[in-house]
């Protein structure tokens, strides 16, 4: 039973007529959540510590107003079905069990599902995260089709993308030669925009769980993405330092998709708050000496902002870069009494804590980094702890949502052809219904994330010279509610 390119027609696994037509209207009507029996992850993990900061609720602030935050926001979690909690308990409380079981319309074989990974290069860390996620989802699916009686199970082939688009590509065309139709990945913008044509042309389907570029939304493709676009985070970043008082605001950034692109929104979005931007330094994402850059940064502050009290400085770049600006700008001096923002790349990354220089500048001007937010249920937690003991790091959010599309692609390839017409409609269409991890996996019709896009903000703190992370800010976004920018509590504080 392996869902590859070489499968034609009606047979084999594949309904027929009308029970198919029965049996997809069933899974619609699913909730396919899968439910954590398991306790929510300690406040300090490896390599450092991370302090969730104060419990948070929904207020109702006034217009330009910053509420602190006193209960924590959750989503309240359905209790598990009972054959879903027997699942639960065979794979020995560890696992998770959606609502709805896995069932096959044939008597069992595997389902191979593909992913393009970037286990080397400038983003191994990201991708060893995702890696150890699907790894993750492979067992807890299996563990659900054994306990349901099926002989089915899903097995996943992955590929390195080294982090660059033109390996990403022959990454893929590995795949495609396996018959491999849906694969998640890849993970970042320049990987995709590097398979994106010749998944078009060859029915691939990409389900990516990292790219988040609005240069890549577009209609009628076959890539669909799962995290918010980064033109969310641009509002996120723009909304917090307008909240926090920055009358100005400038930039420092790669030259690349990611932070062209980035950068481009948020300063839209704080020109549209009533902003004033100035032009920023842009520097090649190969760079090795960012000093000069930092330096030509300071030298518009200088000739440009009378005021730094009101001014806030942006840095888009990946974690490494990120750590070496904020190096550098300790040195320079000048620049430790204005308001400084970070990008979801940077968050919680071991470059930022590590160096004893990076991490006391970071916390003497409360660095602030978005980061992909949090649902708050114990899925999450529970999920979240067990890829953190296999990498012995942060969990990078969008592992997370990697895990999710694992559960999603299993339903795609159990009732949709591999035919690329039905597999560009099957997904949508039960991603609409899906209810993961990371929250509803619901489209729009660019094929991205269309619902729940909040966002965390993380910075770091010290307490007797050790630092470590804490979450201060929120900006939520929840289907039908009011976006909303919460604060955290004293906690946030501590260590200043």
């Amino acid at each position: 039973m392996r869902f590859s390119g070489n499968i034609t027609g009606c047979g084999g696994w594949r309904f027929c007529g009308l029970w198919r037509s029965v049996f997809a209207a069933l899974l619609v009507l699913m909730v396919c959540a899968p439910l954590a029996l398991a306790q929510d992850a300690p406040a300090e993990q490896a390599p450092a510590a991370r302090k969730r900061g104060a419990p948070a609720v929904k207020p109702t602030p006034k217009p330009g107003e910053v509420v602190p935050m006193d209960a924590p926001v959750r989503l309240e979690q359905a209790s598990p079905a009972p054959a879903a909690k027997a699942a639960a308990r065979k794979h020995g409380g560890k696992g998770v069990a959606p609502m709805g079981a896995l069932r096959t319309p044939s008597k069992g074989g595997p389902i191979t599902i593909g992913a393009l990974l970037p286990l080397t290069g400038s983003l191994a860390s990201q991708g060893q995260s995702s890696k150890a996620a699907l790894e993750l989802a492979v067992t807890d699916i299996n563990a659900l089709l054994a306990a349901d009686g099926s002989t089915d199970r899903m097995s996943l082939v992955v590929e390195d993308t080294g982090s660059t688009g033109p390996k990403a590509l022959e990454a893929a065309k590995t795949l495609a030669a396996a018959g491999i139709r849906l694969v998640v990945g890849p993970y970042s913008d320049n990987e995709v925009d590097g398979v994106l044509d010749f998944a078009n042309a060859n029915g691939m389907m990409l389900l990516s769980q990292g790219s988040a570029g609005p240069y890549l939304s577009k209609p009628g493709d076959n890539l669909f993405r799962f995290s918010p676009s980064d033109a969310y985070q641009a509002e996120a970043l723009a909304v917090l330092a307008n909240q926090e008082g920055c009358s100005t605001l400038i930039t420092i950034w790669a030259g690349d998709m990611y932070g062209d692109e980035l950068v481009t929104h948020i300063k839209g979005q704080f020109a549209n708050l009533g902003g004033q931007v100035v032009p920023g330094t842009r520097f090649r994402p190969d760079e090795a000496n960012l000093g000069k850059y930092v330096a030509d940064l300071k030298a518009q502050i200088d000739k440009q902002v009378k005021d730094k009290k009101q001014l806030g400085i942006v840095v888009a770049a990946r974690g490494a870069q990120t750590a070496q600006i904020l190096k550098d700008a300790a040195k320079l001096g000048g620049l430790g009494d204005v308001k400084w923002y970070g990008c979801d790349d940077s968050a919680l990354r071991g470059n930022m804590i590590q160096d004893p220089e990076v991490a006391k500048f970071a916390a003497q001007v409360r660095i602030a980094f978005a980061r992909f937010g949090e649902t708050g249920t114990l899925l999450y937690s529970s999920l979240e702890k067990r890829i953190e003991e296999k990498i012995n790091a942060f969990a990078d959010t969008q592992s997370l949502v990697a895990y999710d599309i694992a559960w999603l692609a299993t339903y795609v390839a159990q009732f949709a052809s591999d035919d690329a017409t039905v597999l560009r409609k099957a997904i949508p269409n039960l991603a609409e219904r899906f209810y993961g991890t990371t929250g509803w996996l619901a489209l729009n019709e660019n094929g991205d994330r269309r619902e729940g896009y909040s966002f965390d903000f993380w910075t770091i703190s010290h307490t007797e010279g050790k630092y470590y992370w804490v979450k201060t800010a929120r900006y939520q976004n929840d289907p039908g509610s009011m976006k909303q920018l919460i604060l955290n509590g004293p906690e946030g504080k501590e260590g200043k």
